[in-house]
């Protein structure tokens, strides 16, 4: 690994991975690539997948309407939480706000539409099989802060929003622990993404559905942190407590790259994204030459 990647890594607290995989010259990078680590909303990438996959086989319409009510409400981040019940939108809008805002109620909205068993079944036909996702978003809040119980009620919503903005923890939960939670590794999250870009797993028109959904990211602290200004790139973030993550595809000056980069067991989370962010621009430099 080139000394300039393996120096950006070395400045990033935790245990890191990272892959990148050049789709024109097959040139990859890997750094304990193949370990497991936490997915935190990076699982919304996988969902998206799924869902358009499935939308593919015409299991599901991505034009048919859902209506917000207290009870589909997630803690954590995105917007629809705050909105007013009977709200209209397409499940094809509850993907958007899933990877753009990283919105949790859009994504148990569209979890539970594509089902938790279909989605870790297909990764693991897909052969990603360190890729895991028993626990929906609403299962993984609160289980994080101690809530043994999981409704939808409105008492247990605010009960668990509270704790998770003051990041009261339970650290030997489920959610932490790498065998109960939602799990990947870098070396699945860049060929789930190749797959998608090579047409491997659904149409064309399907898979630029997947893309052009990840291109529209609004949170753009990682993997576009650095890179010149123009760079078009398509990815998903994800962090919670002592994790965090960013997975995409970058479209470099010799042709398009997958990458993810993700961390565990950070213990100081000071400049996170900034510092993976320099091991994004170093991975994009060296593709460049």
């Amino acid at each position: 690994m080139p000394n300039a990647i393996e120096a950006a890594i070395a400045n990033v607290n935790g245990q890191v991975g990272v892959a990148a995989k050049h789709l024109v010259t097959g040139k990859e990078f890997r750094y304990q690539a193949d370990d497991i680590y936490f997915t935190a909303s990076t699982l919304k990438v996988p969902v998206l997948v799924e869902l358009y996959r499935q939308a593919s086989e015409g299991k599901i319409d991505l034009a048919k309407r859902i209506t917000l009510e207290d009870r589909l409400r997630v803690p954590g981040s995105g917007v629809m939480r705050e909105l007013d019940n009977g709200l209209s939108l397409t499940v094809k809008d509850a993907a958007m706000l899933m990877i753009i805002v990283s919105d949790n109620t859009a994504t148990d909205i569209v979890y539970n539409l594509v089902g938790r068993d279909n989605l870790n079944a297909t990764m693991q036909r897909l052969g990603l099989t360190k890729t895991k996702t028993p626990m929906s978003t609403r299962e993984l809040l609160f289980n994080m802060v101690g809530e043994k119980k999981v409704d939808d009620s409105t008492e247990s919503f605010w009960r668990v929003h509270e704790k998770q903005i003051k990041w009261d923890v339970d650290k030997d939960c489920d959610a932490l622990n790498e065998e109960r939670s939602d799990v990947s590794s870098p070396s699945d999250m860049i060929r789930l993404l190749e797959m998608v870009y090579r047409n491997e797993i659904m149409p064309e028109e399907y898979s630029q559905g997947v893309i052009e959904t990840l291109k529209r990211q609004k949170l753009k602290t990682v993997i576009p942190a650095y890179l010149p200004k123009g760079t078009v790139h398509a990815h998903k973030t994800g962090g919670v407590w002592s994790v965090r993550c960013d997975v995409g595809i970058v479209w470099g000056p010799n042709g398009p790259y997958t990458i993810a980069l993700m961390v565990k067991r950070s213990t100081d989370g000071t400049d996170m994204d900034s510092r993976l962010g320099k091991v994004s621009k170093a991975i994009y430099d060296e593709f460049a030459k």
